[in-house]
């Protein structure tokens, strides 16, 4: 019998399975899982590739537990539809989480915390003293996501649209956008932006330059990235107030995602404004990728041992 983990994101879903001794069969990278921006044909299609690769023409039956986590999927109502497509591919026994839920997992386990992740999107995911979620942002593109690299990205297109729109000779960071999207005329961005399969992937895919220029002072970057880091600064304060004081007088805290990375920019600006608000953070970091994290979750929902080896195993997977 076989245990089964999957983490689909804005960018990327990823997937692990194993059996039972606690031995990783195999383990396989595909396209986004975001189910606010696939369609239910899609998210469907992805599943069964996936496990097609997983699996390699074993029965779906095989698996005993699979932990599904899903970009989009934090309220009761993506969870519903997550499970109906699930139960559509033939899987009986899973759990349905949101991404930010596996990534709090991978982190704290079941421990305390507040998780801030900036990846293509952003959320403040945090667990109260009486052990319940509360999810802070996350609300996708179109209604949040501050402080995520699209929420940078749009930033950085506005800033050319900008010079655009006024008639002004584009800027020396306005060039640099369209140098990274190899375009040369502002009109054009507008074009490959509407006509992108994920429009939120192609706005975020600049934010790592953005970052770049503003570590080397370029005023227009720096302002974007101020803006984005005083975001997530905001979700960290929202949250706190939500913990609660506590009698250590810290909190445990984890920043994760492409944005927020241990050598990015503004992890650093996020830890120096911290700071200087005189809030106590233990910063907690990754053990586990998170679809190999769903493998744990898995095996803890039939109340299975999970093997020592495997769980070496599983800190050890990368995508």
């Amino acid at each position: 019998m076989y245990y089964l983990g999957l983490d689909g994101g804005g960018t990327k879903t990823a997937a692990v399975l194993c059996d039972a001794e606690g031995k990783i069969l195999r383990k396989t990278r595909m396209g986004p899982g975001n189910i606010a921006v696939l369609d239910r044909g899609s998210l469907a299609q992805l599943i069964r590739n996936i496990l097609a690769e997983l699996l390699q023409g074993e029965k779906i039956e095989s698996i005993e537990w699979g932990t599904f986590a899903f970009a989009g999927a934090g309220r009761p109502e993506e969870k519903k539809t997550a499970s109906e497509l699930l139960r559509g591919v033939g899987l009986k026994n899973f759990s349905v989480l949101s991404d930010g839920e596996i990534l709090y997992y991978s982190i704290f386990g079941d421990e305390t915390g507040i998780l801030i992740a900036a990846g293509t999107g952003s959320i403040c995911l945090l667990k109260t003293k009486q052990g319940k979620f509360k999810q802070l942002g996350g609300w996708g593109y179109l209604l949040g996501d501050e402080g995520s690299g699209f929420d940078i990205g749009r930033m950085a297109i506005q800033t050319v649209l900008d010079d655009l729109s006024t008639g002004k000779k584009p800027s020396g960071f306005s060039d640099k956008i369209l140098r990274f999207y190899g375009l040369e005329n502002p009109d054009n961005l507008i074009s490959i932006i509407y006509s992108s399969i994920n429009p939120p992937n192609l706005i975020a895919s600049c934010a790592k330059l953005v970052s770049e220029l503003a570590e080397l002072n370029q005023p227009e970057a720096t302002r974007i990235i101020e803006k984005a880091t005083d975001s997530l600064v905001e979700y960290a304060e929202q949250a706190v107030h939500y913990v609660g004081n506590n009698s250590l007088g810290s909190y445990n805290v984890a920043l994760a995602g492409g944005i927020l990375r241990k050598s990015s920019y503004i992890n650093q600006r996020f830890k120096e404004k911290i700071e200087k608000k005189g809030l106590n953070f233990k910063y907690w970091t990754q053990d586990f990728e998170p679809a190999a994290a769903g493998v744990v979750y898995s095996f803890r929902q039939l109340n299975r041992i999970v093997p020592p080896s495997l769980m070496d195993a599983l800190k050890e997977i990368k995508f």
